[in-house]
């Protein structure tokens, strides 16, 4: 038994420590579910003292901010947060939560450790994590502060981790920074030493090359793999994660005229959307509609809504029918288009039955036949959509 454990056991829960036989997981089971009922009880005296807890939790498949304000019958009651000028409110009815539903890493945010000076609580809810959590990480960072303020702990803390991670009795362990994709922020954990300096270069590297990249992906529409929103949005992450780094500051007008010029082709791409929308709703000039879908898709190129726009329109200017039991259009270059932009889209949504099937039929109107019928194959055996099957089929018997 590590003294890190004895420790937690003896002070902390006043464990009886007996002889060599007694088994680790026995004495971190003890630790962790004593330490539970001890934030079960840390929770609703909380809430009983007209405060509240902001946290998370999971809702059909997606996290969403909830503010627990009371425990009522061993379940959890919370209502939903809405972001209102810059602010957290709650909004809606309560709903009422599991504990369970409760996970690790959101209880690792809100409960106090950054600010706690009680190390023996603090050791029981890093047993806890390490026990009962999916992420072994979550653990360590609670260990680190421990770590960083409490010098007597660190060598058995140490001890403790290489344990629990399956680290080499060797290894010297430092603190090292890690990225908190969820939460946006940095995070100090415990990693043995090479691993933190290859991290740490990892870092500089993103910092310098991630910025450029994005800068560069901007700078060349005809090259991008990325949307407008992509770009923005990989921009805005980059910002939080290298804010104040010298490569920010370096490239901090750089930055910001680029993240104008987004806005200002959002604002270009909305008038031209108004522009071709306003000829679809009349049902006429299909082809000056895709022109205008064409210059949005421009300053976009790779918007699935703007690919889709433009092709749908070119599509409907080529004016595919069945006459005399035969496929024909009465404009074969705007379906031959169509083709060009139906492909780019399956390239972003491979699996998009609709517009492969749409794509099959512009083949087949120009006359590449055999390309439409390895469309309406694909749609045959992989859509889930009756409807469209059956389109498929019976396009595929026509010559």
């Amino acid at each position: 038994m590590t003294r890190f454990l004895a420790f937690a056991l003896a002070i902390a829960f006043a464990v009886p420590l007996c002889a060599n036989g007694l088994v680790h997981n026995v004495f971190e089971q003890k630790i962790a579910d004593d330490w539970y009922t001890h934030f079960q009880q840390w929770v609703e005296t909380t809430c009983e003292s007209d405060g509240f807890i902001d946290t998370q939790f999971a809702v059909d498949e997606s996290v969403d901010n909830f503010r627990v304000t009371s425990v009522e019958d061993g379940k959890l009651t919370a209502v939903r947060l809405s972001l209102k000028d810059g602010k957290r409110e709650a909004t809606g009815q309560p709903a009422k939560f599991e504990w369970t539903q409760w996970h690790a890493r959101h209880m690792a945010v809100v409960y106090p450790v950054a600010t706690s000076d009680n190390d023996q609580d603090s050791v029981a809810f890093a047993v806890w994590l390490y026990v009962r959590a999916e992420e072994p990480m979550l653990g360590n960072r609670v260990l680190t502060v421990i770590h960083e303020r409490t010098p007597a702990l660190q060598d058995d803390i140490a001890q403790y981790v290489r344990e629990k991670h399956q680290w080499d009795a060797k290894d010297k362990l430092q603190v090292a920074e890690v990225w908190d994709d969820e939460f946006r922020v940095w995070r100090r954990v415990l990693l043995p030493r090479k691993t933190a300096d290859a991290l740490a270069k990892q870092r500089k590297t993103d910092e310098k090359d991630g910025i450029e990249k994005l800068l560069g992906e901007y700078a060349n529409p005809e090259q991008r793999t990325l949307t407008l929103e992509q770009i923005e949005y990989s921009i805005t992450i980059w910002l939080g994660k290298f804010d104040g780094s010298d490569t920010h500051k370096k490239l901090d007008d750089k930055i910001n005229q680029a993240l104008a010029a987004i806005n200002k082709d959002h604002a270009r791409i909305q008038t031209f959307l108004d522009l071709a929308q306003g000829l679809v709703q009349s049902d006429k000039d299909w082809d000056k509609s895709a022109e205008d879908f064409e210059k949005a898709l421009a300053l976009d190129p790779c918007s699935p809504l703007l690919l889709s726009k433009a092709a749908n329109a070119w599509q409907r200017h080529a004016n595919p029918e069945v006459i005399g039991g035969r496929f024909k259009c009465t404009q074969e270059h705007s379906a031959r288009r169509a083709i060009e932009l139906y492909h780019r889209w399956l390239s972003r949504e491979p699996a998009n039955m609709k517009v492969l099937l749409n794509k099959g039929v512009c083949h087949h109107v120009v006359g590449q036949r055999d390309d439409a019928a390895k469309c309406y194959k694909r749609v045959i055996a992989e859509s889930t959509d009756d409807a469209l099957i059956k389109l498929a089929r019976d396009y595929d018997k026509l010559p």
